[in-house]
């Protein structure tokens, strides 16, 4: 029996779908990459002023050349430590991306800081998307 070339053919319900499995590793890296670490500060002082320090994280993310606009170099860090009631306070935000620049949202900067300030009385840190956020407040008395 001679069979045609067609007939080795798989219908198409049963080949291998390589389209499914391009998009599975591309939704795994896009996972990885959006993967968050986050982590509160157990000790050490707090800041008093809440409302002040959003309104520095404000001034640093949406202000026209406040110190967390503009773009990133590859892992480059931006700090600032403005000082108010006898207390300081270290904000922190860094491009972990060792490749390529980038220009962090304000708002993704504002909502980041924010969101270390209302969860964490002693400072905290958290890594997410690419980005590394930190903010510690500490007394200006030496010790």
């Amino acid at each position: 029996m001679v069979r045609s070339k067609a007939t080795n053919l798989l219908p198409t319900e049963t080949r291998p779908y390589h389209s499914n499995m391009k998009t599975t590793i591309i939704l795994t890296t896009l996972a990885l990459a959006m993967t968050t670490s986050a982590r509160c500060f157990p000790d050490g002082a707090t800041w008093n002023n809440r409302e002040q320090a959003r309104t520095f994280i404000n001034d640093a993310c949406y202000k026209s050349g406040g110190m967390f606009t503009g773009n990133y170099a590859p892992r480059q860090l931006k700090a600032m430590c403005p000082r108010g009631q006898g207390q300081n306070i270290d904000f922190v935000v860094q491009n972990l991306n060792g490749n390529t620049g980038f220009d962090l949202a304000d708002k993704d900067c504002y909502d980041r800081l924010n969101s270390e300030i209302s969860k964490c009385p002693h400072g905290g840190e958290t890594t997410a998307a690419g980005w590394f956020f930190r903010w510690v407040s500490g007394s200006l008395k030496t010790r």
